[in-house]
């Protein structure tokens, strides 16, 4: 039989261990908390990143219904920036933005080369060539615009950045049934034409067929 000590031995050996693997239990479930609270720190930090080096902001008036049969012409795009052919490159994006939303027939102007280059402050007065020009392709609407940032920031970075504006002219009332712009830039690696095609697509989302 085993003698008193024995057992207090025993007793003390089962009580040590089991308050052992508790405290090595205890530390565990610690060291899981603060590595998932590590995780999501790090996850709120490369969001909160990622927010700040690729943002935009774009504003629109209310769209006009339109049709999959409504003719729209695409006047040159009038180029503000230091950029040679900006305003082609949006022109052209604009155009593939239309198709893809629906609008059948799209009509492009013939390349204008004043509107193309550099601080072509003429074409913001310049419409009526557009709208004249709309009226001989028997459009319904003409979309003009302009390009007022299209560069990659200077710096180390050297983020892209993109700034446009887009007028809808009912063709024959001659006035403006929608209006709208944006402005867009991109993390170091992202490109200038990636970030050009997402803010146009999101400037012009409204001009959709819906019948």
């Amino acid at each position: 039989m085993n003698t008193i000590r024995e057992i207090h031995a025993m007793s003390y050996g089962k009580t040590h261990g089991t308050e052992q693997l508790g405290a090595e239990r205890t530390q565990h479930t610690q060291r899981t908390r603060r590595f998932a609270r590590a995780a999501v720190w790090c996850a709120a930090v490369a969001s909160t990143a990622l927010l700040v080096t690729a943002c935009g902001t774009v504003r629109q008036t209310g769209a006009p219904s339109l049709s999959s049969s409504d003719k729209i012409a695409v006047a040159s795009i009038a180029n503000f920036t230091e950029t040679p052919d900006a305003g082609l490159s949006a022109g052209s994006i604009a155009v593939n933005v239309l198709r893809q939303n629906g609008i059948a027939d799209v009509r492009v102007a013939p390349e204008d080369a004043r509107r193309n280059a550099m601080f072509d402050t003429s074409a913001r007065t310049n419409g009526d060539a557009s709208l004249a020009w709309a009226r001989a392709q028997q459009a319904r609407y003409v979309l003009s615009g302009a390009v007022e940032e299209w560069r990659y920031k200077t710096g180390v970075d050297g983020e892209p950045v993109v700034g446009v504006t887009f007028e809808l002219t009912d063709v024959s009332s001659g006035k403006v049934v929608w209006s709208g712009t944006g402005s867009r830039s991109g993390w170091s690696r992202s490109g200038l034409a990636n970030v050009a095609n997402t803010l146009i697509g999101k400037v012009l989302a409204p001009l959709a067929a819906t019948k």
